[in-house]
């Protein structure tokens, strides 16, 4: 297993190796390549894109990169050659997962600055509240000037956290 040479590797084998290992099977699944279904995230994601100013244009599913990986930013705003990716959540559960995910993501695409799109909700506020201000630091533009930099038809200059 380990030099890759099993033709036809079952749930059960994995598991075998895995306790052999001192380590518990687990799986999980996520959506593939599909365009968004979520009802909520996609209204979230209209009410930031109503509110970018003219000059400024706005893509849905944004690869992260060449590279096969499947992984996509929920948006992406452009003006010109320059772009931000916009990372959209309707419900925050876990900010560290979401700061890791969202650094690998800007790590591998390049990207300087990102949006991160919350939206407005109670679970969401208290989530926020409670953040470490270390994760709060690392966006320094609030909803207000990053959305009025948006309305002017200008990219966030630092990464942005709106609530809409």
């Amino acid at each position: 297993m380990e030099r890759g040479q099993l033709r036809d590797i079952t749930v059960r084998r994995l598991a075998v190796a895995a306790d052999a290992a001192g380590l518990q099977l687990a799986f999980r699944l996520y959506p593939g390549r599909d365009p968004l279904r979520d009802a909520a995230q996609i209204g979230l994601l209209e009410r930031l894109r109503v509110r970018l100013g003219a000059t400024l244009a706005w893509r849905v599913e944004v690869p992260v990169s060449d590279a096969d990986d499947g992984r996509a930013w929920d948006a992406a705003i452009s003006r010109g050659q320059e772009w931000t990716p916009v990372e959209a959540e309707t419900r925050l559960s876990d900010l560290q997962a979401l700061e890791r995910r969202v650094n690998l993501k800007m790590r591998d695409a390049g990207a300087k600055a990102v949006v991160l799109l919350v939206a407005d909700t109670r679970n969401n506020r208290a989530a926020l509240r409670a953040a470490p201000e270390a994760w709060r630091a690392g966006f320094p533009l609030g909803t207000r000037a990053a959305l009025q930099s948006l309305a002017e038809g200008r990219l966030p200059a630092e990464s942005a956290l709106i609530v809409l």
